[in-house]
This record gives C-alpha cells, sequence and structure tokens, in this order.
C-alpha cells in the first residue's frame, strides 16, 4: 500500500501546485481563495444572495458572511437589497472589485496555462469532462 496510490493524495498535491502557482496573485491582490471564489460567482451570477453563494460554495452562512463582510470592507462587493425578498441582500461587485477579478482571472488562466503545459488540448478537454463527471454535474 503506496499513498502515491490514493487517488486522494493525487487529486490534493494537484491541487497544491495549482494553488501555489496562484498564490502570489491573491496576496498582491490581498484576498483569499475562497474571496476570490466568491467574487468570481458574484461575476458570473450577479444578485446573487449570500446564501446561495454559500451553497454553491459548499460553505456554512456564517464563514460566507465573514467572507462578504471582509470583501464589502475592502469595498470589493456591495451589499444590495433584493428585489422580491425584503430579508435578503444581493451581492454586487464593485467597480473596484470588477477590475480586480478581470486582472485575477487573467493570471489564473496563465497559472493553468503553466499547470497543464504537459498535456495536449485533447487531454486537456478530457480532464476537464472527467472531472465534471467526478463531481457530478
Amino acid at each position: 500500500m503506496k499513498i502515491e496510490e490514493s487517488l486522494g493524495f493525487k487529486l490534493a498535491k494537484a491541487s497544491q501546485r495549482m494553488f501555489a502557482l496562484f498564490e502570489d496573485h491573491l496576496i498582491r491582490a490581498g484576498i483569499t481563495s475562497k474571496q476570490n471564489g466568491a467574487m468570481l460567482l458574484i461575476h458570473e451570477h450577479p444578485s446573487l444572495t449570500q446564501k446561495e453563494i454559500a451553497n454553491i460554495q459548499r460553505v456554512d452562512q456564517t464563514t460566507m458572511g465573514q467572507i462578504i463582510d471582509q470583501l464589502e470592507k475592502k469595498r470589493f462587493v456591495m451589499r444590495v437589497k433584493h428585489p422580491t425578498d425584503r430579508r435578503a441582500y444581493c451581492l454586487v461587485l464593485t467597480d473596484a472589485g470588477e477590475e480586480l477579478i478581470t486582472s485575477l482571472w487573467a493570471d489564473m488562466k496563465r497559472c493553468e496555462a503553466v499547470f497543464l503545459q504537459k498535456l495536449n488540448q485533447d487531454e486537456i478537454e478530457q480532464l476537464f469532462k472527467l472531472l465534471d463527471k467526478i463531481e457530478g454535474e
């Protein structure tokens, strides 16, 4: 029995390598990977609620509240009244948040290119398909 034969070990190592390539960009931006993920979701799906983002990211609502509070303090995210639910707020990126997430997306894509450089385009597409299949999407 060898740990290198464990799928969990291989996936964790790959994830660690990808994060190491991108980490400096997050540090320079002054945000965490969870904050980056929340901002990407807000950018992709404007006006999601905090609860919806927490569900998508599989994070508890209290933690997501703290993430959004931090992004709001940094003036990257705003809470606006939900149009139909008086108890809820929709999340939108500020201009600074849009600018940052656009820049970080470009950085992330460059890091992905480095990470995947040993694979050809067919292998990359297959990898994404397999990961989607495992994820259940």
